[in-house]
């Protein structure tokens, strides 16, 4: 199984990971850490360390907040150290949902891939009232 490893600025992690919780349960093999305004940068690199040491899993998803902030980059700085760690910035929670029950299935290039191209899909906005705006308007309404 793929471990899972949210990451972020605040509580973004225990955010992402509640409506996970809430939605889906609560998952085997997935942790988060949170970069929070006390933590060095040396804190938050020990902690995805333990967290990634704990599960003791067959690779490790990086799910972090912004890309180029800390937790982003000590996430890539640890995959640079190791082959089995795959890091994404700009994380949503239909990403994660979108894999989370794949992950002993897939490797972790593919399980990775997946969760971009779902994250990419899920960004959408509503435009329903502008488009019937302009039909009333197109209508003389």
């Amino acid at each position: 199984m793929i471990g899972l490893i949210i990451a972020g600025h605040g509580e973004f992690a225990k955010g992402i990971n509640s409506v996970i919780e809430l939605v889906a349960g609560t998952q085997e093999n997935v942790a988060t850490v949170d970069f929070l305004e006390n933590h060095s940068t040396d804190d938050l690199k020990n902690n995805l360390k333990e967290k990634i040491e704990k599960m003791n899993t067959e690779g490790t998803l990086i799910f972090t907040d912004i890309p180029g902030g800390s937790p982003f980059k000590m996430a890539v700085e640890l995959s640079m150290e190791h082959d089995d760690i795959e890091v994404i910035a700009g994380t949503n929670v239909p990403m994660i949902m979108e894999i989370l029950f794949d992950r002993e299935n897939v490797d972790l290039l593919e399980l990775k891939n997946r969760a971009m191209e779902v994250g990419k899909k899920q960004i959408v906005t509503f435009e329903m009232k502008k488009k019937q705006k302009q039909q009333d308007e197109d209508d003389g309404i």
